[in-house]
């Protein structure tokens, strides 16, 4: 983590009551606890992966039948390896690829979301809703010495 995200979590966390008392007791435990809880901010996954993608086909299955030949096999050679769904392009052509069938469309869509931790919503960039989900600056678990890092941020 850069010193500006480590600084920007410190700010985060004196923010919240439980997550500054953390902070002050040195509570690292707990305070990398509290980053890693769960938000009802959306964020697109850095990486779908092949059984994200055909576990979302397999929901709306019914409606493959409905697609071309040509954009049902694109479609199943698109989800043959992991897919990086940050990139519009790459949204784009799933979208294009389901053609007008909305349910499988939506299935696909919603295995390019998932909800961010704490520490990732305050390092996010976009509004974060559904309908547009954020765009992560930094993924993954903080751990104990991250927690120590961030109380020890400027």
């Amino acid at each position: 983590m850069t010193p500006a995200q480590l600084s920007t979590l410190k700010s985060v966390a004196l923010a919240d009551p439980v997550a500054a008392s953390y902070l002050n007791a040195g509570n690292d435990t707990g305070l990398s606890e509290w980053f890693n809880e769960a938000t009802t901010h959306i964020v697109w996954r850095s990486v779908l992966t092949t059984e994200q993608a055909r576990a979302a086909i397999i929901k709306g299955a019914t409606q493959l039948d409905a697609l071309t030949v040509g954009k049902r096999d694109s479609l199943f050679y698109l989800v043959s390896g992991n897919l990086n769904v940050t990139n519009a392009a790459v949204r784009a052509s799933l979208d294009d690829l389901c053609g007008s069938q909305n349910t499988l469309k939506g299935f696909v869509h919603a295995a390019c979301k998932r909800s961010a931790s704490r520490a990732e919503k305050a390092l996010a960039t976009g509004t974060g809703t559904d309908a547009v989900p954020a765009t992560l600056g930094y993924e993954g678990v903080i751990s104990g010495n991250d927690a120590s890092l961030i109380r020890e941020a400027a």
